[in-house]
């Protein structure tokens, strides 16, 4: 008994990895192509240098430019795992590991905070919604940011200085486009702190926005090149909210957009109803003025309004701030269950009711989401051959530093994990590409949407006397050896290369064609 006590807080963790390896080993697949990026990525600082950003591979975008990496952080994280001599089974091992201690940073806040099941939680969020967890599975750099953030939130609440400030570097060294999540859950907490306790914890507020400050400034600081990531923080933070919101029409990946409506009645439903139910709970006991204690309350408040917060991102900027938004509506659903209901005895028959009406919603979740995720990684998720035998080809018949012109933009990852060989056109995200040269990107984006074909433009509202020649550009502007497209996405494309004499189809399979510009 001894023995088993004084391990017994192994078992969290190993549950927790056997519980993320049933998943990522569920199926051969991954759930996202940019995982193919990040893992070759750390691949080249572990045999080139960690110090080495430099990125010729995306030769019009400003990340070449910029000679950075907002993504440095993560990379870093990622070397151990290129040493295994698969790499695809580096990206496993490695979504395991991630995916068990954002859920474990969970459960061990919930543990912290004095919830009731703190097992429960994790898995609640885990199943809340099937975009979600196809994210907690995602080999990118939003899950250091998920396993971080309920943690800032938590040592905010109570807890010291290093920890704000470890947990602060953390997010910003690993994702830097993530650098203002730490200064908002800050302000959302003080706030809540000023208004429970009132100027008496003054000095304890000014130390800890000190630390999210130094923290946030570690994690900027510590990578080669911090200018100029912060120069690729303006271009993919900053001034592509701006794009989006002055409708320029520019090929944004789908977590930069908006959730529709219809997407969130069909996935964040059970969500939806828990989280209206804990609402409406809260603010009943609110109203009755049920005791509850003050770091309770500032838990309560904070965590409801981060939720609110973040539901507002999802709707109106960009969907994947679900993930933060299904993190602090699970945090608040299991404060109210815990502090507003459970603690207090002359609420059993509440508490029993409720406690079923969560199991049920439990239950559903896990069969819907589960069920839905599971579907997804296997029907569209991503081969560990994915563009295997494209990017092989070019490798092999090609020189160093010819420029493949890839017509479409995600392909980039499973390309530059395949074949370093060859330059590519663009990748990561149009944005960067857009910035590096506005004329260069709308000639390439009328191509890309199956727009146009023998002509193409260099303006967003283009003039018959505007059009240019489409071998032209391919061959001087871009300075392209060959093309390759994707049949689905390219018909038009496709079907204008294979008439024209300046080009010569010279691969093929059922998914991609190449062809080499004379």
């Amino acid at each position: 008994m001894k023995v088993a006590n004084r391990y017994k807080w192994l078992l969290p963790p190993i549950f927790f990895i056997g519980f993320a390896a049933l998943f990522h080993f569920w199926s051969s697949n991954i759930v996202d192509l940019d995982s193919f990026y990040y893992i070759r990525q750390s691949w080249l600082l572990r045999t080139n240098g960690l110090f080495d950003v430099t990125f010729p591979w995306a030769q019009f975008s400003v990340i070449k430019l910029f000679s950075a990496s907002l993504w440095y952080g993560f990379a870093f994280l990622l070397v151990p795992f290129t040493l295994i001599g698969n790499l695809f089974i580096g990206i496993k091992i490695a979504g395991v590991i991630f995916t068990a201690a954002a859920l474990f940073s969970f459960y061990w806040v919930m543990n912290r905070h004095q919830f009731r099941w703190p097992f429960l939680w994790p898995l609640l969020l885990f199943f809340s919604v099937p975009n979600v967890l196809a994210q907690f599975l995602m080999v990118r750099p939003q899950i250091v940011s998920l396993a971080l953030v309920p943690i800032l939130f938590s040592l905010l609440i109570m807890g010291s200085w290093p920890g704000i400030a470890f947990a602060s570097f953390g997010i910003a060294w690993a994702h830097l486009n993530f650098a203002w999540l730490p200064a908002l859950i800050f302000a959302v907490v003080a706030t809540a702190q000023f208004f429970t306790y009132g100027r008496s914890r003054w000095k304890e507020l000014v130390y800890k926005g000190g630390a999210i400050l130094g923290g946030l400034l570690l994690g900027w600081a510590l990578r080669p090149n911090p200018f100029g990531a912060l120069r690729l923080f303006y271009v993919q933070v900053i001034q592509q909210v701006f794009q989006k919101q002055g409708g320029l029409p520019l090929l944004f990946g789908k977590e930069n957009l908006p959730l529709k409506f219809t997407a969130l009645f069909q996935n964040f439903s059970p969500f939806l109803i828990l989280l209206g139910g804990a609402i409406f709970i809260f603010w009943f006991q609110m109203w009755k003025h049920k005791p509850v204690s003050q770091d309770q309350k500032i838990v309560l408040w904070s965590s409801a309004a981060l939720a609110i917060i973040f539901f507002i991102f999802t709707m109106l900027v960009a969907r994947r701030a679900y993930n933060f938004w299904a993190e602090f509506g699970i945090i608040f659903v299991a404060a109210v269950f815990s502090y507003c209901i459970s603690s207090n005895s002359s609420h059993k028959p509440i508490a029993q009711s409720s406690a079923t009406m969560l199991a049920i919603i439990f239950v559903f979740m896990i069969f819907y989401s589960g069920s839905k995720g599971v579907a997804a990684i296997g029907k569209d998720g991503y081969k560990p051959t994915e563009l295997q035998e494209a990017a092989l080809w070019l490798r092999d018949n090609s020189q160093s530093g010819e420029i493949v012109f890839n017509l479409h933009w995600p392909d980039f990852s499973a390309l530059f994990f395949w074949n370093q060989k060859n330059y590519y056109i663009s990748g990561l995200d149009p944005i960067f590409q857009y910035e590096y040269s506005p004329s260069l990107y709308w000639k390439f984006h009328y191509l890309a949407t199956d727009v146009v074909t023998k002509k193409t433009c260099g303006a967003i509202a283009c003039t018959r006397d505007m059009l240019e020649d489409t071998y032209g550009v391919l061959k001087k502007d871009f300075q392209a050896k060959y093309v390759l497209l994707t049949k689905m996405e390219n018909p038009a494309v496709r079907q204008f290369l294979e008439g024209d004499s300046h080009f010569e189809k010279k691969f093929e399979t059922n998914f991609e064609a190449i062809y080499l510009i004379k």
